[in-house]
């Protein structure tokens, strides 16, 4: 059965099926992307905290702007050369667009990597450094002398699983371990899964117990029972006890034979003291602290949370110290005094650029701080950058250790770290994903459309048509995104 309309248009309309379906579609998709964009002014002039400005790749979202375009081009000419019935244009054409959705994602990939690895930490006054991490945040200790698990009787969202969050942060050899049976052996999932069961069925048999002895209780209260109250008292308890279900959690304590070490990821424990840790399984480490300092390759100092700046945390002795802090004060005071000269009449506090430029340091253009008169440069935040090292970030930045006291929050650039990152992944992540539900129609339209192309081409125009409508769309977003997340 053939599905009238569409090629020829339908006379009440004067469209075809598919284009009325896209542009209600695409109405949809306004109000998607408008509610979308409205959330992120109102989000943006209600900020509490200095908004991120000049944080992205400009060049980068430019050349994505620039491809975008060109496949914006290469669709309308894929559609103009199958009407023409020049085919072999129509698949170069096509094949272009592809092309350009396929480098706007490479270059998309490469900058959510770039925020992935980049992190900034805050400090107890206010300043955020931001830099790398070239080992990683790991919290240390030693002499672990026994892990306390929490086996729960019921369903619950936490239950003790040594093997996967525990074992995988121990440095060196796993010894073995003694099992409450008294018995050692290795800690695996099948000896961890037996010790499991047996703690359940023991819990089980306790339960039963216990609901044996309330039963017994309640039907000797009822036997007993000689008022209206009483005996709805007893016939109430006797329900409860019937139904009563609890398993109870079980505390086991598994015993090293020989002390481990240990080095786990922020991700892996729900926090810790100068004894003990506890990861994300409930297990708890006993052992002894030896270090929660974080080393820190850093690329730039953020005092625009910071009363007076040059007195920021991050010049103390124990970090970058006053060489940087006079380097700071020299860039800062230049970025003023640059301002003031081209724009007496504005007020300085209310220049975001301004903010940026003189309270966000970012010359660490090597190791050690530039000599007097060199500590201000002509690039912009983001895009002054020292050459970057064999892992991929830049090379040549102090690095500092930083003491866990001094740290209030770290995050790389994530959604995690605040409002415009987690709206820039929102709103960006969605935009790829129509990226790429648009390129993968316009592929399914040049590989597996072949027999629609010989047989009956008009009716390939029309999807063209309506893959390249959306399309439009697609590169009509990233014209405002763009802007709005890269230039303002």
């Amino acid at each position: 059965m053939d599905i009238p309309y569409t090629v020829t248009s339908r006379p009440d309309t004067g469209l075809y099926n598919a284009k009325i379906g896209i542009w209600l579609f695409l109405a949809s998709e306004v109000m998607l992307f408008g509610g979308l964009f409205s959330a992120y002014i109102f989000l943006r002039v209600g900020a509490d905290y200095p908004w991120p400005v000049w944080d992205l790749d400009v060049k980068l979202g430019f050349w994505n702007t620039v491809f975008l375009i060109i496949s914006s081009v290469t669709v309308v000419m894929a559609w103009a050369s199958i009407k023409l019935r020049k085919y072999t244009q129509y698949k170069l054409c096509m094949l272009a667009t592809i092309a350009c959705a396929a480098i706007f994602m490479v270059n998309k990939s490469m900058e959510y990597a770039k925020k992935f690895q980049h992190y900034a930490v805050k400090l107890t006054d206010g300043t955020i450094l931001t830099g790398h991490l070239p080992h990683g945040y790991q919290v240390k200790f030693e002499n672990v002398d026994a892990l306390e698990l929490t086996i729960v009787g019921s369903n619950k969202a936490v239950d003790a699983d040594p093997v996967n969050h525990v074992l995988s942060s121990v440095v060196g050899d796993v010894p073995k371990f003694k099992f409450p049976s008294g018995e050692e052996k290795e800690l695996n999932k099948a000896t961890f899964g037996e010790l499991r069961k047996s703690m359940r069925d023991a819990a089980f048999a306790k339960m039963q117990d216990e609901r044996a002895k309330m039963i017994e209780a309640a039907e000797k209260a009822a036997s007993v029972a000689t008022t209206d109250f009483a005996k709805y008292e007893a016939a109430r308890k006797l329900t409860i006890a019937k139904n009563y279900h609890s398993l109870s959690d079980t505390k086991v304590k598994l015993i090293p034979s020989a002390p481990l070490k240990i080095a786990a990821k922020p991700s892996q424990f729900f926090g810790y003291t100068d004894t003990s840790l506890t990861f994300v399984d409930g297990t708890i480490a006993t052992g002894k602290l030896v270090d929660d300092k974080m080393t820190l390759e850093v690329d730039g100092v953020d005092t625009r949370a910071v009363a007076q700046s040059e007195k920021s945390l991050a010049f103390d002795h124990r970090y970058l110290g006053e060489a940087w802090q006079k380097a700071f004060v020299a860039n800062r005071d230049h970025h003023i005094a640059d301002f003031e000269k081209k724009y007496p009449t504005r007020d300085k506090a209310k220049s975001a650029t301004l903010q940026k430029e003189s309270l966000f340091y970012k010359e660490f253009h090597s190791a050690e701080p530039p000599a007097a008169g060199e500590a201000h440069g002509g690039k912009h935040g983001a895009e002054a950058h020292a050459p970057a090292d064999s892992h991929g970030h830049e090379a040549h930045h102090p690095t500092v250790v930083i003491e866990k006291k001094d740290i209030t929050f770290f995050s790389n650039f994530t959604p995690k770290l605040n409002t415009y990152y987690a709206i820039y992944f929102t709103l960006t992540g969605l935009h790829g994903l129509h990226v790429v539900a648009g390129a993968g129609v316009l592929a399914y339209f040049l590989f597996f459309n072949g027999r629609m192309l010989r047989e009956d081409p008009e009716h390939l125009a029309n999807r063209v048509e309506v893959g390249g409508l959306f399309w439009h769309f697609v590169d009509l977003v990233w014209i405002f995104l763009f802007p709005l997340l890269y230039l303002l």
